[in-house]
């Protein structure tokens, strides 16, 4: 995406954290690479962060712990789990104990601890006050499909949210991705994996093409940009 946004003219970066790790560590991590871009906000005063998945966990929790409020404009996410989800806590349920043996084995898996339904409701409640007053515009998109358009990989993750949320992508439910209604931005019709621009030549974004495909998952990012105050 970062190539979109520098072809139509907008400075844009992307950023690596890591995968499965802690929301603490993530966020610490992200905010390190934003002070790398920014040259520790010398170069930009502000800037906007769209995030997709649990990046939006990663920045609501960066904007909180470092007080970045005042640096940090906008927060767009997609497909961000801001309730959790019934597939995390599946898969603590049933495979806890790899996971913390995996943190010993020096693998951290701590992430999934994060997406927990119980954990969200914990992280919402501690956020609520200070994301109502410190003026950063947040903004949510949710993608939703029936499970005959989903990847077959987020299938059998489908069915579990189904059964206990609802609508979802294969990962996230729709209403876990609205977040709050004040501030939901769009519906789209994408898995979670379609929503980072992945193609599986099902039907998404209402086309079985995937130059349409392409076009229309890119047009959704430009939208964001395009809509920001």
């Amino acid at each position: 995406m970062r190539t979109l946004y520098i072809q139509n003219g907008i400075e844009a970066f992307h950023v690596r954290t890591s995968w499965g790790g802690s929301l603490d560590r993530r966020a610490t991590e992200l905010r390190k690479e934003i002070l790398r871009f920014t040259d520790n906000f010398n170069r930009w005063s502000r800037i906007h962060i769209i995030a997709h998945s649990m990046g939006g966990l990663d920045a609501r929790w960066m904007i909180y712990k470092f007080k970045m409020s005042d640096q940090v404009a906008s927060l767009t996410t997609i497909g961000t789990p801001h309730h959790g989800t019934a597939y995390a806590d599946w898969a603590l349920k049933y495979f806890g104990r790899l996971f913390d043996f995996a943190t010993t084995a020096g693998l951290d898996l701590q992430g999934v601890k994060s997406l927990s339904r119980a954990a969200c409701k914990g992280l919402n409640e501690l956020l609520a006050e200070f994301e109502e007053k410190n003026g950063v515009i947040y903004r949510t998109i949710a993608g939703v499909q029936p499970m005959e358009q989903i990847f077959l990989s987020l299938r059998p993750s489908y069915r579990i949210i189904w059964q206990e949320e609802g609508e979802n992508d294969g990962l996230v439910s729709l209403r876990s991705a609205m977040w709050k209604k004040e501030y939901f931005l769009d519906q789209i019709d994408a898995d979670h994996l379609n929503q980072i621009g992945w193609w599986d030549g099902g039907r998404a974004m209402g086309t079985t093409d995937k130059a349409n495909f392409e076009k229309r998952i890119l047009e959704v990012y430009l939208d964001i940009v395009r809509t920001l105050p």
